[in-house]
């Protein structure tokens, strides 16, 4: 006779908390249900459950989405890059302390160590109702350039894997992936390592209503913000697989309770009332924004970002500014609504004749930046808006770029600073071809603001950020 493991999981909440309380009622009920009816049933996150767009999460440094994941009958977690890059080191070595599930991560390794962190296992080995073995291996994305500067050391699938799963195949009926690593590579996974029996997968955002078969491993895809609940079933007769499907629930098809949408409400208020807690500086006046034109708030982000980094050439676009900066006291609640970025800086050196290059294609894309909307890699933004430089006058009828009153030289070495955003996107590809850059860590876009805010505008001569 067949039996059943029945397989929940999530994925790629980031903090979007709309159909959290029916996503929360519903894993608990199901456990409940299949545990009357005597079947195996696990639950899993599969990484970027947080995201500091969210006040909430921004303000309690993401301990409120895990005191959330911890409502649900969680039998294990992975993270993803929200959770390993969007938050510093120290934040991140303490943020499970106190969680009530495993975390699950086979390919990251601390800097300094050369170890695993000490709140992540490696691979796991569950042990259900019915005397079932399942093996757990986590991964998450290997983005190198992020990581590292953040004291991690990623690794590629391949340099864990085998050793892992010649670990867990005598200890295992079944083996489940947790992957943060996107459709490609688990599609690639899949061909390479038929011991995984299902790979659930996340980070891509991929929507698999019924799944996908490579060889003999079942993939899965829950897209993103809560959107779906994934659910797959793995039947079996004494450990031997002889059936696996999935198929994705979409939470607004569950049913809602009259409080629901005040539950979601104040987590958001909740957020905001403790960022609004901390004072930054108070500003004599208002600071505009227009995401059409360049105003006085960009360029005091210009200011703020080239005092930071100490260059005196920087880059920013209008559409970054979502909110005029009012006069009065400057919370970090507003600083977060006009910044919600998970944006870093980077420091980019090259030849004058390079920069010459990259800002000449800079004003040719200009005007079509400036209505452009922009997605993808974390921008929180509507559109680009309008190119914004400190430190440097072009002028179109001499074709000249100047630098300290000077043309620029095609053998001068220039640096400047802007958002890391600018070397992912495909709008500027010369940053990453020709120049040799630096990301500043740890700290985000809105939280350098508010380092030269505070400086620029102190509350009292005694005041400091906390950043």
């Amino acid at each position: 006779m067949y039996k059943d493991i029945h397989i929940y999981h999530i994925n790629d909440l980031h903090s979007h908390f709309k159909n959290w309380p029916q996503t929360q009622r519903f894993m608990n009920e199901q456990k409940h249900f299949h545990e009357e009816k005597g079947e195996d049933v696990l639950f899993f996150d599969l990484g970027d459950f947080m995201d500091r767009s969210h006040p909430l999460t921004e303000a309690t440094d993401g301990r409120a989405n895990v005191n959330m994941m911890d409502s649900l009958p969680l039998n294990a977690v992975t993270i993803g890059n929200n959770e390993g890059i969007g938050n510093r080191k120290d934040v991140l070595n303490h943020l499970y302390d106190r969680a009530d599930f495993p975390v699950v991560v086979a390919n990251l390794f601390d800097e300094e160590t050369g170890k695993r962190p000490d709140w992540a296992e490696p691979w796991l080995v569950l042990k259900t109702k019915n005397d079932m073995r399942v093996g757990i291996v986590g991964l998450t994305a290997p983005l190198y350039l992020s990581y590292l500067p953040n004291g991690w050391v990623p690794k590629e699938s391949d340099d864990v894997l085998p050793k892992i799963l010649a670990e867990l195949r005598s200890r295992s009926d079944f083996i489940i992936l947790l992957s943060h690593m996107g459709i490609r590579e688990d599609e690639r996974l899949a061909k390479r390592y038929p011991e995984f029996d299902v790979i659930l997968g996340a980070h891509t955002h991929h929507v698999l209503p019924e799944g996908d078969m490579i060889k003999d491993t079942l993939l899965t895809g829950g897209g993103k913000w809560g959107q779906y609940i994934g659910h797959t079933v793995i039947s079996h007769i004494k450990g031997q697989v002889k059936n696996k499907t999935t198929e994705l629930i979409a939470c607004t098809n569950l049913p809602q309770e009259k409080e629901d949408l005040n539950r979601v409400n104040q987590l958001r208020q909740k957020g905001n009332n403790l960022l609004a807690k901390q004072e930054i500086a108070t500003i004599p006046f208002t600071f505009r924004t227009d995401w059409l034109f360049a105003t006085d708030l960009v360029y005091l982000g210009l200011d703020a970002i080239c005092d930071y980094a100490c260059s005196e050439i920087g880059i920013l676009n209008s559409g970054l500014f979502l909110e005029d900066l009012p006069a009065g006291t400057v919370t970090k609640e507003t600083i977060h609504r006009i910044l919600p970025h998970p944006m870093r800086l980077i420091v980019c050196r090259m030849t004058g004749q390079a920069f010459k290059a990259l800002i000449w294609g800079m004003e040719e894309m200009r005007h079509n930046l400036l209505t452009r909307p922009v997605t993808g890699m974390g921008f929180r933004g509507k559109i680009f808006g309008e190119l914004v430089y400190k430190g440097i006058e072009v002028n179109q009828e001499e074709a000249l770029i100047y630098h300290q009153g000077l043309p620029i030289r095609d053998d001068q070495l220039i640096e400047f600073v802007t958002v890391d955003h600018y070397r992912y996107i495909s709008f500027f590809p010369l940053i990453e071809e020709k120049g040799s850059i630096k990301l500043l860590t740890p700290y985000f876009l809105r939280e350098i603001f508010s380092l030269y805010f505070n400086k620029q505008y102190p509350i009292s001569e005694n005041n400091e950020v906390k950043v």
